[in-house]
């Protein structure tokens, strides 16, 4: 009796693994949309990955699929730091944007990254790619004007279907939901803080945010930026327009061949800068651009924004 007790539980695991095998392959083939309305046709799990940027980089890692990932390109900022260390150790195929012999010298099956790096000049198009056999996707918040937290659930959720890892995708975007919701709690009925974002010093005047994701973040964390009314993601403005919007806080973006020490002192030692409320005051921050950029860390950055926006909300 035994015997034969051990025979049908040996029998109903092969059973669970061959349906949990038939409901995997039964997803695929399947389609996704992505940059310049490219089609894109998945048909298996991917199992040579390049991370074409930090912060599709952070997704992937956020995913648990850092054995897949053969090479990262663009490496121009830090990712979470609870995987920073095991990001390091994976091979640089370029350090900026790849191109399409590069890609295929690495032979992978799945290129993931920001919309910037599927370019006509470098011949990396999504419909290039997919002719030679390789998928790719294109993070929805790199393209797409006006991108909000639900473009980041989008990612996760796409990487949850392309790895047959839904799970932990609907983890990732649970915790993030619960966490932004809390920041929208504790500052809801507050003014509205003004903020500027410094991304970096041109010839022409600083640079900075229009209509795009860092704009949402600011919005989730009780704030609004100053030239969110701009009909572009980015542009240069000009320092008298930041002198008259006034903002009550600064955010800078860290990164770059200019340190966050030389951008500090381009605010600060600027004499015409000097009745900017947020200079007056000292409120500056700064972040990484994956911090900016659809990651993991989103629900991370808003919690900043709304800490340096509304600090007497949040106990210390």
């Amino acid at each position: 009796m035994k015997t034969v007790k051990t025979l049908l539980a040996a029998l109903l695991a092969v059973m669970l693994l061959s349906a949990c095998a038939l409901a995997e392959a039964d997803d695929f083939p399947f389609e996704l949309v992505t940059y310049q309305d490219s089609v894109v046709t998945f048909t298996h799990v991917p199992e040579k990955v390049i991370a074409a940027n930090a912060c599709t980089g952070d997704e992937l890692m956020a995913m648990g699929l850092q054995d897949v990932i053969i090479g990262k390109a663009y490496t121009n900022s830090l990712i979470n730091p609870e995987y920073q260390e095991a990001y390091d150790q994976i091979p640089v195929v370029a350090d900026t944007y790849m191109s399409l012999e590069t890609i295929l010298s690495w032979e992978p099956d799945f290129v993931f990254g920001r919309s910037s790096h599927f370019s006509e000049k470098n011949g990396t198009q999504h419909d290039t790619l997919s002719s030679y056999g390789i998928m790719s996707l294109s993070d929805v918040e790199s393209y797409k004007l006006g991108a909000d937290v639900e473009d980041v659930y989008e990612d996760f959720r796409n990487l949850g279907r392309i790895f047959q890892k839904q799970d932990r995708a609907e983890e990732i975007i649970q915790d993030m939901q619960t966490r932004i919701s809390a920041v929208e709690e504790a500052v809801a009925g507050q003014d509205i803080a003004k903020v500027f974002v410094f991304d970096m010093l041109t010839e022409e005047g600083p640079y900075t945010c229009g209509n795009n994701f860092t704009s949402q973040l600011i919005k989730h964390a009780g704030g609004e930026n100053i030239f969110s009314d701009l009909d572009t993601t980015w542009a240069t403005v000009s320092w008298e327009d930041v002198i008259d919007r006034n903002p009550d806080v600064i955010i800078i973006n860290d990164y770059g061949s200019t340190s966050l020490e030389e951008k500090i002192s381009q605010l600060k030692d600027d004499p015409a800068l000097s009745t900017i409320t947020a200079i007056q005051n000292d409120n500056i921050i700064s972040v990484h651009l994956v911090e900016v950029f659809a990651s993991s860390q989103t629900a991370g950055t808003i919690e900043k924004m709304a800490h340096a926006c509304h600090p007497d909300c949040f106990e210390d």
